[in-house]
């Protein structure tokens, strides 16, 4: 039975139909590794790896959104950088001239890049995968030309970037505080957690099997009666939002803003992270995310970085077509 045929059942949702005692023990899995990782600054004392391994869970969470949304719609957002750099743009600019404090912007930015995935999206997502592609990749091309415009610099900052001056504090981290890896640390790892969570449940309720279903066969699904739309415009949204939490974390920790979160490069290592991990999971992007990061401070320190990323990447993908992460799952199951 095909999915489209699975949707027109009122049958429970697998998640439902799961054993409780099943749930609970994930539920306290999941609620131990939460806690537990609250505790990694006390383990990993090193500044420098513990920055590190923020800066791969902070990667790990655009590249869960990335993710959620190919595995769930069919569509490769390569404009990913849009909603990146737009959410730190929009902290600095209400933090320096608007003068929030650091909790009313932050809750402003993520709003203001919410928003502007629901004005896009309503143009984009009716679009085949590869314009789909395409338009997100021009979206983030206009956002970094207007960041760089000379009438905008001393609101932008221009090629220059735009230095924050955050006010007050978030989750009681002033500036000094969100600067420093592991004060920082709760704050990333609640996030991904949290993001985790969003996306898995999403995944699993009817929500997702709509937007699996509508993948299978749009023609389809509209023929009986279902919206198919509305679907992939939240599913956008959902994915920019989780995206754009990335890009706040980053403007958060750095209090600096430049067109460089605007470009395509930023945006290629959540979707090359997300590539390597798979996205068919959610822990997939993130383990993608870890390994990309891991290998780009490996390789960074031969010279050869560039060189040695592309190989490593066309040798996973091409080892790995499901990722790290649907290799992990198949050894998994093999030995059950």
């Amino acid at each position: 039975m095909d999915a489209v045929a699975t949707m027109t059942k009122t049958a429970p949702l697998p998640a439902a139909a799961a054993p409780a005692g099943r749930r609970w023990r994930a539920w306290g899995v999941f609620v131990g590794v939460t806690v537990l990782g609250l505790f990694v600054p006390m383990v990993l004392t090193s500044g420098f790896h513990l920055g590190l391994l923020i800066n791969g869970i902070v990667l790990g969470i655009a590249a869960v959104g990335i993710g959620f949304l190919m595995h769930q719609c069919g569509l490769v957002m390569f404009g990913v950088a849009a909603f990146i750099g737009l959410p730190a743009y929009l902290l600095g600019i209400f933090s320096n001239h608007l003068n929030l404090a650091l909790p009313a912007a932050a809750a402003l930015a993520l709003l203001g890049s919410t928003a502007f995935a629901a004005l896009t999206g309503a143009l984009v997502v009716r679009a085949r995968p590869l314009p789909f592609a395409m338009l997100t990749l021009a979206l983030a091309q206009m956002l970094k030309s207007a960041a760089t415009l000379q009438a905008l610099r001393p609101l932008t900052g221009g090629d220059d970037g735009l230095t924050m001056t955050l006010s007050g504090s978030l989750f009681g981290l002033n500036a000094a505080a969100l600067s420093k890896a592991a004060s920082f640390w709760p704050l990333a790892w609640v996030a991904l957690c949290a993001v985790m969570f969003i996306a898995w449940r999403a995944a699993h309720s009817r929500f997702g099997q709509v937007l699996r279903a509508t993948q299978a066969n749009e023609e389809r699904m509209r023929f009986s009666g279902f919206d198919t739309v509305w679907p992939r415009l939240l599913a956008f949204v959902l994915s920019a939002f989780i995206v754009s939490i990335a890009g706040l974390l980053m403007a958060l920790h750095s209090a600096f803003a430049s067109p460089e979160l605007l470009d395509f490069a930023t945006g290629g290592h959540a979707l090359v992270a997300m590539l390597v991990g798979g996205g068919a999971t959610v822990g997939g992007p993130l383990l993608g995310a870890l390994l990309y990061t891991w290998g780009q401070d490996a390789f960074g320190a031969t010279g050869y970085l560039e060189l040695l990323t592309g190989i490593a990447v066309v040798v996973m993908i091409a080892a790995f077509p499901q990722g790290a992460m649907g290799f992990l799952l198949k050894l998994f199951r093999r030995r059950q």
